[in-house]
């Protein structure tokens, strides 16, 4: 059907009529660039008549009609996206549509009729549009594989691990991957078209440019090591810079780079030398030999400096054959020959006066044969020594076990039997008659407290298993009477030469007695802190009401002198009572487990400093306190705990300080941290003291002539709780010349999680 209206024999028609000779001229007329591939021959085909059939569409539109969407523009949309995914120049399609031109003439001349120039001016419009929408669309599909392939490009070179850019003449960066996003701290759009300057700070910019321009004088690659300073610290990046010419004349105009961070590279490097060195050292000392021999059996390699005796002879050992030097030691060289075939083993030998444990590694090629043998040589010297020892004190040893209090055990790990010593029938209370039930490790593991069985067995098997071979442990044992004793039990692992464990030696102490009294002792000790925090909270209610009285009196404007000081002394009494209940409390609740509560917020400390040094100025009139501070102080703290650091420590400073000397506060702003220093002069704290200053119910003599310290000598333990609780550090420094001084730091962030 044709959706446009025509006249009858218009030229519409006539080319309709002649679409199929019009192709096969159109055809004949590209010759051998047609093309011979079937398939595509075949769509080429299709394709030119459905291009003629949108001329067709155009011309029944009307003359002065301009191309219309829909069915007419889409032939001429379709040829110029197939044109372009088949690999066709744009010249190419527009001499096709000079040809389709000519044959479209010829085939109309054959039809000896004229054409009227309305005609065919609506035939080269019609010609003019379809080459028109299919060069756009020929362009718009090569602009759109472009900017995939630059998507791709972008993508590829953002997962790089190095950070790649383009900067132009002037500095201005002209392309940058993720990585460079991650160095410079700016993303992509702010980085793009600004230079160096804007990006960096000055110093490090003027190295970039300054390296950048001798690039572009060298007019050739150039390698640099740049030092970038990032939010962790200072980077070191390995950079190649290289320019990129213009097409016209060949001057650089532009710079390309990539910087690798070799930071952590440079931090290994120097850790594994340092490894080295510190492994080069150890080997020196350590009573070991390393060698090695080729597969003729010639020594190439003798290291042992921790062994005297082989030191001083490996020069003249290297280069020499082993089976000339142990040809006497027939048990070694049978060792030698099973490693040159390909054999991992061990053995022990004498040489040099020195046992040896030697243990031999066969060294494989791609082929599977020997090419040498490595090995290390172990002076277990002692060893031999210390078991034949053992082996010569084993009869004193079974008497020692009658003089000791501890229950001496031998487990053979072969039958799982057990030999005790005597004092295990009396400690135990268990039946010695002959019908009584073996003391094996059947009856020992049944016997386990059924709490305790699991765990201890697992212990055990884990000890034996381990390359120490040693256990410790405590647990439940059931004694002959049914009774439960608590016990203390440890014992070691005896391995064989092959390093298989088959016995096992240990010691038992009947702990009953000191476990009872361990118990009552902290029963005890949580009654009385129990009982310390429940009189704590009951003297507060009394303690506030005798403050407000006395508040009360305070205000009277009739009250005489006399009164007035009496009231005073009640208020300032009630008020040291108070601090004590305080100071009672955190003890209580330290002590407790609960830790001292915090409840953080950003505070400046210089501001709580400041105005905790009022209030202890207008308690004490006649001292002097200073204050000292630099740096930024903002952290993240409990501003009411601080201040009561701050005023126990002032305090204490004005307690035992010299009443002449000013008390100095001094606080220092770090990366992270923030410093609170409070030093006094006067007699230093005596070093018996230093090591229990922070324990509670702790305090110091009071200097001469100065009566302000009292309290419970819970002051220095509180804070150390509450600087603990900040994730802080609590130091002291106390001599005669330079006083004492308290020193807190403070991290900025710290982990409060609202406890102590």
């Amino acid at each position: 059907m044709n959706p446009f209206a025509s006249t009858e024999d218009s030229l519409a028609d006539l080319v309709h009529g002649k679409r199929e000779e019009i192709v096969r001229r159109w055809v004949a007329r590209m010759g051998p660039s047609f093309g011979d591939e079937p398939s595509s021959l075949q769509e080429r085909l299709q394709g030119m008549l459905r291009l003629v059939d949108g001329l067709v569409l155009s011309l029944r539109q009307g003359p002065g009609a301009e191309w219309a969407d829909g069915p007419v523009r889409e032939p001429a949309r379709d040829h110029g996206r197939n044109r372009f995914h088949s690999g066709a120049a744009v010249e190419s399609m527009v001499e096709e549509y000079a040809l389709l031109r000519e044959v479209i003439l010829d085939a109309l001349e054959s039809s000896h009729r004229a054409l009227r120039p309305e005609e065919l001016r609506a035939l080269w419009r019609a010609l003019d549009g379809g080459l028109t929408e299919s060069v756009g669309h020929f362009v718009h599909e090569h602009e759109r594989v472009l900017r995939t392939r630059e998507g791709r490009l972008q993508t590829i070179l953002d997962h790089a691990p190095a950070a790649i850019y383009a900067k132009d003449a002037q500095g201005r960066y002209l392309f940058i991957n993720h990585p460079f996003e991650v160095i410079s701290g700016h993303s992509r759009s702010t980085v793009l078209g600004h230079s160096d300057l804007e990006l960096f700070p000055r110093e490090t910019a003027e190295r970039f440019l300054e390296n950048d321009r001798r690039v572009l004088k060298a007019r050739k690659p150039l390698v640099f090591d740049e030092e970038v300073p990032q939010s962790d610290g200072l980077h070191i990046y390995h950079t190649l810079k290289f320019p990129l010419p213009t097409v016209a004349d060949g001057e650089a105009w532009v710079v390309c780079g990539v910087s690798t961070d070799t930071t952590v590279t440079r931090v290994l490097r120097q850790e594994r030398d340092e490894a080295r060195e510190q492994l080069q050292r150890v080997l020196t000392q350590l009573p070991v030999v390393l060698w090695a021999f080729d597969a003729q059996g010639i020594i190439t390699l003798v290291e042992g400096e921790g062994v005297k005796a082989v030191a001083e002879q490996s020069e003249a050992m290297r280069g020499r054959s082993v089976f000339e030097l142990l040809r006497d030691r027939r048990e070694v060289l049978e060792a030698v020959l099973r490693a040159l075939a390909g054999e991992r083993l061990s053995i022990e030998m004498y040489m040099f006066d020195i046992w040896f444990e030697v243990r031999f590694l066969p060294v494989f090629d791609v082929d599977g044969r020997v090419v040498s043998v490595s090995g290390v040589s172990l002076d277990i010297t002692e060893r031999h020594r210390a078991e034949q020892e053992l082996r010569e004190s084993e009869t004193r040893y079974r008497l020692a076990t009658l003089a000791t209090r501890d229950i001496i055990w031998d487990w053979d790990l072969l039958t799982n039997e057990i030999h005790w010593s005597e004092l295990a029938a009396r400690v135990l209370r268990l039946d010695t008659s002959r019908d009584a039930a073996p003391m094996n490790m059947a009856w020992w593991a049944s016997s386990l407290h059924p709490e305790d069985r699991v765990r201890v067995t697992q212990e055990l098997l884990d000890a034996i298993d381990s390359p120490e071979g040693r256990w410790v442990t405590a647990y439940r044992l059931r004694r002959g009477d049914g009774t439960w004793a608590f016990v203390e039990d440890r014992g070691r692992v005896v391995k064989n030469l092959e390093g298989r464990p088959f016995r096992m030696v240990g010691a038992m102490q009947d702990v009953t007695d000191r476990h009872a009294a361990e118990t009552e002792a902290k029963r005890r000790a949580e009654f009385e802190q129990l009982l310390i925090g429940i009189v704590g909270h009951d003297l507060r209610n009394p303690i506030s009401a005798i403050t407000m009285a006395a508040t009360t009196l305070a205000r009277r404007e009739d009250a005489d002198p006399r009164e007035q000081k009496a009231v005073a002394r009640i208020l300032s009494s009630a008020e040291r009572a108070q601090r004590m209940l305080h100071d009672v409390l955190d003890f209580t609740q330290a002590r407790l487990g609960g830790g001292i509560p915090m409840a953080p917020r950003s505070v400046d400390l210089v501001e709580l400093v400041r105005q905790v040094m009022d209030e202890v100025q207008q308690a004490h009139p006649d001292r002097r306190l200073e204050v000292d501070h630099r740096g930024n102080t903002q952290l993240s703290c409990d501003p009411d705990r601080l201040a009561q650091v701050i005023t126990n420590l002032v305090n204490n400073a004005l307690a035992y300080g010299d009443a002449l000397c000013p008390v100095r506060v001094r606080l220092r702003g770090h990366a992270g941290m923030v410093t609170l220093a409070v030093k006094n002069q006067g007699r230093p704290i005596p070093p018996a003291l230093m090591p229990h200053l922070f324990e509670p119910l702790k305090r110091a003599e009071i200097s001469e002539g100065n009566r302000m310290a009292h309290g419970l000598g819970l002051g220095l333990f509180i804070v150390k709780h509450i600087v603990d609780a900040h994730a802080g550090r609590l130091r002291v420094r106390s001599n005669a010349q330079d006083g004492t001084t308290f020193l807190v730091h403070l991290p900025r962030e710290p982990p409060l999680e609202g406890g102590g």
